[in-house]
């Protein structure tokens, strides 16, 4: 589905959007995703589960990590490539463990945290920009998640599933889907989840 307004757009004003929102309503709906989360995660029953830190508005997912690494879930967390510009990994995470920041200045585990395959991932909790009803995502520009989790490379069998994380003021019309964009499987918001058809 086409959208009026371009990616590049749409992008610029949910971020002021999502940066001026008040310190009390981040809380809330963080609070509100991270409940919707451990229901979803309770059916999806991932043995090792993706996250990521929040910034800038982004929803904090920290307590919702440490309540699923306690739970025996293994936390795996993205790593920018020193190496390959524009790419990443992810390495394991712990709670209480000290991190390092990346060129974002964004924390991420350090280098000596053991890196997490592909295949060894579940789930991923996949932070977003926009997000429409045919679950394509408007991320910040990057790239970096379609070049990790591109169907060519693992096989649709094999990906796991893509659950988006946002506010519910994140979601638009429609987003026109580029070649090479890897779809959401669902999304959370402050007002539950949902699952997106693989048609």
């Amino acid at each position: 589905m086409e959208t009026r307004e371009g990616a590049d757009s749409i992008r610029r004003r949910l971020r002021r959007e999502r940066a001026a929102l008040s310190d009390a309503c981040l809380r809330e709906h963080s609070r509100s995703i991270c409940e919707h989360a451990r229901r979803c995660l309770r059916w999806l029953r991932p043995g090792t589960l993706a996250g990521y830190f929040g910034i800038r508005g982004e929803i904090d997912l920290t307590p919702l990590l440490i309540q699923q690494a306690r739970a025996g879930v293994r936390i795996a967390m993205p790593v920018l490539d020193r190496h390959r510009t524009g790419r990443m990994h992810f390495r394991s995470w712990h709670p209480g463990e000290a991190l390092c920041r990346n060129a974002f200045a964004i924390p991420e585990p350090c280098p000596a945290a053991r890196r997490i395959w592909r295949r060894e991932i579940t789930a991923v909790l996949v932070p977003l920009v926009a997000f429409d009803a045919q679950g394509h995502r408007i991320g910040m520009g990057g790239g970096y998640y379609d070049r990790y989790f591109a169907r060519r490379r693992l096989g649709q069998s094999r990906r796991p599933r893509l659950i988006g994380v946002a506010h519910d003021f994140q979601q638009v019309a429609g987003i026109a889907a580029q070649p090479w964009d890897v779809r959401l499987d669902g999304v959370i918001t402050e007002s539950g989840w949902q699952f997106f058809s693989a048609d």
